[in-house]
């Protein structure tokens, strides 16, 4: 059996990661997301030895779930794979399911195949919209993962289980987040039984005051789901992986390869096209962002040390505790994946950046040059926003109607600040995350593994990322090629004269009105 390392180069040697994924049997939830589909082209690439990966898929979007996972493999980030593993699909059986659905939607039949077959669970579904419904937040954050730590208790021959969180579920009211369990503000049944208590409307209306000092729905659920595990996830060799920001991958199996526009991605796709211009952001403050293809490797990893400290802790309390005593004794651990300490960048930085390489590869469909000025000031920002967005829109959306065109670009901008207000809440704000066990954890890795599983941010240079980033950012979000890149930069420049053309003639404008003004008073 050939194993491919990162450089797709044949080897004969397995290493120790690659050893622990041989002959075992995943269970991958949110396997459709983008850290699911990372996390799964990984394994059948670099862990070839895995003999069957189910993954949970629920119907979406009128198509049923036969028809979603013969899709799901139509993405550019599976090509690398079809290449490298032609018979893929035999090691990959598509489960059922919904996570907002009790018992996570699974058939009693499928439920105890995992139970009898599953040695690894990694759990990566999650609705990681910001401003998503409180009921729906609870349902998929929270209750999914009660349901399927429940599952897990039963399952015959558990080698490791993953939960992946996020560095900001416990953000809130804290400058310093350690690699430990918080206590949650309330328990998922309690907040479970509030939003079933109440109507949808009424949810809403109170979601401002549940949240507290919490910025979103998301970091709120996700904090209380960490707690769950404390309570559903006692005996498990169980951990959990807490990415920051999580971007476009660096390298694999695609450069700069993503599918979504949440968080970061969505303000360089925006400014991008030339529709943002303006971003409620401090410059000098961090902004904690780890690329894709970073996080599937450490998951994979977190699972082997998962795995291995839970077998060390077996054999030191085996002669010591009965098995009641030693369950209190096993506290999971917590990896706080984050680049703000191991290679910090700023917002500042990430704009620079961003805009230096975004002007070398401009979209074909920009409708304005790359711009954007960051303004930690909340008033200074709104003067922003209503000269570079709300009056050039108001102008373009009235030129539309004349010409029996739809106007777009005001109810654009309402939803993009609607976006702004939420991302401000980590572009204004930095936190200290400390990182302890990610760093061991990278310590423990062979120089094979540290190769093949590649997350060690002190090696990432952001200089050069941040060219695959716009591109990757152009060709997936904006689905705008490279062949246009030529036609790109010739539509740039007639953008910039055209930009610096009207900005001329509004301030000699200007300056015509205050001529006039002034002699008015001689």
């Amino acid at each position: 059996m050939d194993i491919y390392n990162a450089n797709c180069e044949s080897t004969t040697q397995l290493s120790e990661i690659q050893s622990f994924y041989n002959d075992t049997t995943i269970f991958l939830t949110g396997g459709t997301g983008f850290m699911g589909n990372l996390i799964l082209d990984k394994l059948i690439r670099t862990c070839s030895g895995v003999q069957r990966i189910y993954i949970l898929i629920r119907e979406k979007k009128g198509k049923t779930t036969e028809e979603r996972f013969k899709e799901l493999f139509d993405d550019p980030v599976f090509e690398l794979m079809k290449k490298e593993q032609p018979n893929f699909l035999e090691k990959i059986t598509a489960v059922i399911g919904d996570c907002a659905l009790p018992n996570m939607g699974i058939e009693e039949k499928y439920i105890n195949i995992i139970k009898d077959e599953v040695n690894i669970v990694i759990h990566s579904a999650a609705t990681v919209r910001f401003d998503e419904h409180l009921r729906i937040a609870v349902n998929i954050n929270i209750i999914a993962l009660q349901d399927i730590l429940k599952i897990s208790q039963n399952i015959k021959n558990l080698k490791a289980f993953v939960h992946i969180s996020t560095a900001y579920s416990n953000c809130a009211g804290r400058e310093v987040v350690d690699e430990i369990f918080y206590k949650p503000p309330i328990t998922g049944d309690k907040l479970l039984q509030v939003v079933n208590g109440l109507d949808d409307e009424y949810v809403t209306r109170i979601t401002p005051s549940l949240l507290g000092e919490w910025p979103n729905t998301y970091a709120m659920t996700k904090a209380i789901a960490e707690g769950e595990i404390m309570t559903y996830g006692k005996g498990l060799p169980i951990g959990v992986i807490r990415p920051s920001m999580i971007i476009a991958t660096d390298n694999e199996p695609v450069p700069g390869w993503i599918n979504n526009f949440y968080g970061p991605t969505g303000v360089v796709a925006a400014t991008g096209i030339g529709l943002m211009r303006c971003m409620n952001a401090d410059s000098t403050k961090t902004a904690d962002i780890v690329p894709g293809d970073y996080v599937s490797n450490a998951v994979l990893a977190c699972a082997w040390d998962i795995h291995n400290q839970w077998k060390e802790r077996n054999a030191s309390n085996e002669m010591k505790v009965d098995n009641l005593e030693k369950e209190t004794l096993i506290d999971p651990p917590i990896y706080n994946f984050v680049s703000s300490r191991a290679n910090p960048l700023t917002w500042g930085e990430f704009s620079a950046l961003n805009k230096k390489y975004g002007r070398e590869v401009p979209p074909l469909k920009a409708i304005s040059p790359i711009l954007l000025r960051l303004s930690k000031n909340k008033h200074e920002y709104q003067i922003l926003c209503f000269i570079l967005h709300i009056i050039p829109a108001f102008i373009i959306d009235s030129l539309a109607k004349l010409t029996g065109k739809k106007p777009l670009l005001m109810e654009g901008y309402r939803k993009m600040h609607k976006f702004s207000k939420v991302i401000s809440y980590f572009s204004l704000k930095s936190w200290t995350f400390n990182d302890d066990n990610t760093r061991s954890l990278v310590q423990k890795l062979s120089k094979l593994d540290q190769t093949l599983f590649r997350f060690d941010l002190t090696k990432l240079s952001w200089n050069e990322y941040f060219k695959k980033h716009v591109i990757g950012i152009r060709m997936y979000i904006i689905k705008d090629p490279m062949e246009t890149l030529s036609e790109g930069r010739k539509w740039n420049q007639k953008l910039c004269i055209a930009y610096y053309t009207l900005l001329s003639i509004l301030a000699a404008t200007f300056l015509l009105i205050l001529y006039g003004i002034f002699n008015l008073f001689i």
